[in-house]
């Protein structure tokens, strides 16, 4: 008998002690719009909005945001980061937070063919060049939650920026 009071009290304790449980949840949304000059180049902004809820009894501190908007090269594709940022936070308890980017704005235009005439009447040629790729265009995010140095939440666009 006091062997198993014992075996309850060595299991029990430490789970008696251990910090309360945090439940966060973020809820990322993007707003975004783009322009479109002709047929080839387009101009787009983007802000990052991330809401972290509480929903546990206590208040959280020592959060840390990380957040990252990405694009790509409209010539090779090659993916870059386009603005990035870190906030620190604390989130009071059965409380929701909110965290904005900046506005994000980029701008690239698509390789295509350039048309021009030179001479007059049946003299006149029509020459084509083609305009490289140029500038850069929108991705996706990654937004990531840290208490002290461990990963809490985290929401990604893509799989692949994880």
């Amino acid at each position: 008998m006091i062997y198993r009071m014992i075996s309850i009290l060595s299991v029990c304790f430490p789970l008696m002690a251990a910090e309360s449980l945090t439940f966060i949840n973020i809820d990322i949304t993007i707003q975004g719009k783009a322009d479109y000059k002709g047929n080839a180049t387009k101009t787009q902004s983007r802000i990052l909005n991330t809401e972290i809820a509480n929903y546990g009894s206590d208040a959280v501190s020592n959060i840390t945001v990380k957040w990252r908007i990405y694009g790509h090269n409209m010539k090779d594709h090659k993916l870059v980061v386009l603005s990035e940022d870190t906030s620190n936070v604390m989130i009071p308890a059965k409380k929701t937070i909110d965290v904005s980017s900046p506005q994000i704005k980029v701008s690239g235009t698509r390789e295509h063919k350039v048309s021009s005439r030179n001479g007059r009447g049946k003299r006149s040629r029509t020459t084509t060049k083609t305009v490289p790729a140029s500038g850069q265009e929108y991705y996706g995010y990654a937004v990531e939650v840290y208490q002290g140095k461990t990963l809490i939440a985290s929401e990604y666009s893509k799989p692949g920026l994880k």
